[in-house]
């Protein structure tokens, strides 16, 4: 009886502190909290491995237009607003996708410099591509009257046809790169207990998840100088710069400690690098803490090109070497592993108001809980682009 007490009381704490997360997420949480973080990755192996299966063959449920769905603007909607020409947010907060109006773009008031999204992405799934499938759609307010933000989504293997992988480009020379720690993970300094201020909400483009509990990410964590983890020679390293510079790299390599940083995050080791992925057959839990890199799961990783962009991807059914493979697709040289599993996953775009209140759009249509998560407090740390 002692012991279930203990686990009672033990167990309180999570529920109080939910945000919604369904009981399975609190009790695998609670397990890895009390040392039994192999039991956790053992039954969560299983669950992908012989419960919640990817069918094979099929066609796809959601459309690869983002102008298809509901509240979403298509490519470079006339209606959509211009980062720069919009007010401060309304004090009701951001709004709900397809809540309102964005006002008529203003005219671009200077030439910016800006990036050019990738080609086409082209399945493995071969055959007639699906309407818009692959194609990199502008999406989001833009700045200056330029997209700073495409998406696109493509089947991203031959064998799982009915999947549909959703990823996100940012221009970084019209973006900053902004880090919010959540006000419980990966612990450490909590400047904005866990949300973006209300006074950038005005030039949020999007925003993305974390990456792994730090005690699972097998690397360190320092941010604005306070090292929360001693960091790891050769892991996957996100840094992102006092003046919203980003870069995802090689920890020594190809990002050195610098007094430039405001946060270095690393997780796991790149899963590409060089262009090339760098998963192979029975690397087992080398790209997940919690499922076998063959199982397809909820999976999420951050990448850059040579032009400096950043790509992201988050989507469900995806394995370990099929994320790895569409981000080198997206032309993509060297890329973190992000969070997992259908809770943590979660990238967001956002249009404005004419007030300037932000509307939140999910990159992947099954993407759950609330769609301005990381607006808001939240408990883990999340990633945003602003308009510069």
């Amino acid at each position: 009886m002692l012991s279930v007490g203990v686990v009672v009381v033990t167990f309180v704490p999570y529920v109080r502190d939910s945000q919604g997360e369904p009981m399975s997420v609190l009790v695998a949480t609670w397990g890895r909290d009390h040392g039994l973080g192999a039991a956790v990755a053992v039954a969560e192996d299983f669950y992908y491995a012989h419960i919640e299966v990817t069918a094979v063959g099929g066609s796809p449920t959601e459309s690869a237009d983002f102008g298809s769905e509901s509240g979403a603007l298509g490519p470079i909607p006339s209606g959509a607003a211009t980062m720069g020409a919009i007010a401060s947010p309304s004090p009701s907060g951001p709004q709900a996708t397809g809540s309102a109006t964005p006002t008529p773009s203003a005219t671009p008031k200077l030439v910016r410099a800006h990036l050019t999204p990738p080609d086409t992405l082209v399945s493995p799934a071969g055959g007639v591509p699906l309407p818009s499938e692959g194609v990199w759609q502008p999406v989001a307010s833009r700045v200056d009257g330029i997209p700073a933000v495409y998406a696109t989504r493509v089947r991203p293997d031959a064998t799982h046809t009915s999947v549909l992988a959703s990823l996100m480009w940012i221009d970084t020379k019209l973006a900053a790169a902004r880090y919010v720690p959540g006000y419980q993970e990966p612990g450490g300094p909590n400047p904005f207990d866990g949300a973006l201020p209300a006074k950038l909400w005005p030039d949020v483009l999007a925003n993305v998840n974390g990456a792994f509990r730090l005690q699972d990410s097998l690397g360190g964590y320092v941010y604005d100088g306070v090292t929360v983890q001693g960091l790891v020679d050769g892991q996957a390293t996100l840094v992102i710069d006092r003046d919203g510079s980003v870069g995802v790299g090689s920890w020594g390599r190809d990002v050195k400690a610098s007094p430039a940083h405001e946060v270095v995050r690393q997780n796991l080791a790149l899963i590409v690098d060089g262009g090339v992925s760098r998963v192979r057959p029975g690397d087992g839990f080398t790209w997940g803490a919690t499922t076998h890199g063959e199982n397809l799961a909820w999976r999420s990783a951050i990448g850059q090109r040579k032009d400096g962009s950043i790509v992201y991807i988050g989507s469900p059914g995806l394995s370990a070497e099929s994320m790895a493979d569409t981000l080198v697709s997206a032309g993509v040289q060297r890329a973190m592993v992000l969070d997992m599993n259908n809770w943590w996953v979660a990238g967001f775009y956002f249009t404005h108001a004419a007030d300037g209140s932000p509307i939140c759009h999910r990159l992947d249509p099954a993407i759950q809980e609330g769609c301005d998560r990381f607006l808001q407090r939240y408990k883990r740390d999340s990633i945003h682009f602003l308009a510069k």
